[in-house]
């Protein structure tokens, strides 16, 4: 029998049979892994409570000896979040965060430096105050595609090479993935002008730590161009939209309606 032990942050999970589920891990040592938890579905499984995301937990994995799922051999729960799986709102942002890491990574490509960036951001997202959660969803975004090599090129024009600091009017280019002048903006028609300050806030979030980010206060519109730019780039490199944003608008909607103190 193969067992293999690694600290997981539950992603997601999903039904298997009348009682089994399958449970999407993002591992410190492993990268993204898929396994059968047998019994999760039962009330009085040893499992039940402890894959619910975003768990964040100590495993041990019964390795697969031929093609099928490794199974679920032991599970410890390191931090439960239980700020967060009370609150609507915290719960849609951690369920952001799980689609991103799922949607971006293939199964087993470890990177230690996005488990920890995960683990802080959810640890943040429980304690900090509702108005700042916005600005560490968007300090994560930057981070997780600096991490992936998918990071925008800010320090001067993508196309050529003109520095930021010399460029009038700034544009940003989500096909080429940077900042083009106003010369070069005619490479993407698509492109989208941006201010000198959203730029400026990008370098910021990309240089500051998440505990520091989040103790700032910035100009709402800066952040709200952010939260547009960043939102066509990411739906843009994974070919796709990104679902649970809309289960964040309805829980910001909800909370308007019914606030929590």
């Amino acid at each position: 029998m193969r067992l293999y032990k690694t600290e997981v942050i539950v992603l997601r999970d999903y039904d298997l049979g009348d009682q089994d589920k399958i449970v999407i891990f993002y591992s410190r040592r492993y990268g993204k892994i898929k396994v059968i938890a047998k019994g999760a579905r039962r009330i009085k499984s040893r499992f039940a409570a402890l894959v619910q995301p975003p768990s964040y937990d100590s495993v041990v994995i019964h390795k697969a000896t031929r093609s099928g799922l490794d199974t679920l051999s032991e599970c410890k729960i390191n931090y439960p979040f239980i700020g967060i799986r009370k609150n609507l709102l915290r719960f849609a942002y951690s369920c952001y965060l799980a689609e991103l890491i799922d949607k971006f990574l293939e199964e087993e490509q470890p990177n230690s430096h996005l488990f920890e960036l995960l683990v802080k951001t959810l640890f943040c997202l429980e304690r900090i105050r509702k108005q700042n959660l916005t600005l560490l969803m968007r300090s994560f975004e930057i981070k997780l595609l600096k991490i992936l090599g998918y990071g925008l090129c800010l320090s001067r024009c993508i196309n050529c090479g003109k520095e930021r600091g010399k460029i009038q009017f700034l544009f940003i280019s989500i096909k080429l993935g940077g900042l083009l002048c106003g010369d070069c903006q005619k490479e993407d028609k698509n492109r989208l002008e941006v201010s000198k300050k959203t730029v400026l806030l990008m370098d910021y979030l990309l240089c500051s730590s998440l505990k520091k980010t989040v103790q700032q206060s910035f100009d709402k519109a800066i952040e709200i161009e952010l939260e547009a730019i960043l939102k066509k780039y990411l739906s843009y490199q994974l070919s796709r939209e990104i679902i649970t944003s809309r289960f964040i608008c309805t829980s910001e909607k909800l909370e308007l309606k019914h606030p929590i103190i």
